[in-house]
């Protein structure tokens, strides 16, 4: 893969994850001088000349810009993100502690414990023989919920965080057959162990 500059990889990346819209990204590319000294001349010209108001844009700009973009990069970065929320405990915690339930089940191993322990309980409150959402519980009900995951949930946050910062886990610029990224797993028995499911009684 080519390197090119970072803020320019970020926004191909954005734009390809629908982040930024066809037309934003457009004027960015007008707009951006370094874009035909950063990409080889072939791939700056097939930019360029791509009609932006085509009905399969996405698909055109996939193949002029996909190889320039280190999906697996952005993708630590989003699990690094969900799992700080958690630890700060800050405004979209409960957001991100659902969040890895479904990335457990989109084929994450290692949040196993996030997002059984946490996650599922966040996705389906023990509530009302559980016919609620984490948004149709009152503000009091989720605060009692948020307040017996902590403190524990930090340790478990931080155990996953430092796989990923540690390179235990590498995410890789790949999808398996069922869309997925696919990740090594470097982590040693006790590291294994630590992201297991813990059965707490909520």
């Amino acid at each position: 893969m080519r390197k090119i500059s970072e803020h320019i990889e970020q926004k191909f990346y954005e734009v390809l994850k629908y982040k930024v819209s066809i037309q934003n990204f457009e004027q960015w590319v007008y707009n951006t001088k370094e874009l035909e000294m950063e990409l080889p001349p072939n791939s700056y010209l097939d930019l360029i000349s791509l009609n932006f108001k085509e009905k399969y844009i996405h698909l055109e700009l996939e193949k002029v810009i996909s190889q320039f973009v280190d999906n697996g990069k952005f993708e630590i970065k989003k699990l690094q993100d969900y799992l700080k929320s958690i630890i700060d405990k800050d405004e979209k915690c409960a957001e991100s502690i659902e969040m890895t339930y479904d990335l457990y089940c989109s084929g994450y191993n290692f949040l196993r414990r996030l997002g059984l322990t946490y996650g599922l309980v966040v996705a389906s409150p023990p509530i009302d023989e559980y016919t609620k959402t984490w948004k149709e519980i009152s503000r009091v009900e989720q605060e009692e919920l948020l307040n017996k995951f902590y403190p524990k949930i930090i340790v478990d946050a931080q155990n996953a965080l430092n796989w990923l910062e540690n390179r235990k886990i590498i995410i890789k610029n790949s999808i398996n057959e069922y869309g997925n990224y696919e990740y090594e797993d470097l982590r040693n028995k006790e590291e294994i162990e630590q992201g297991e499911i813990e059965v707490i009684a909520y």
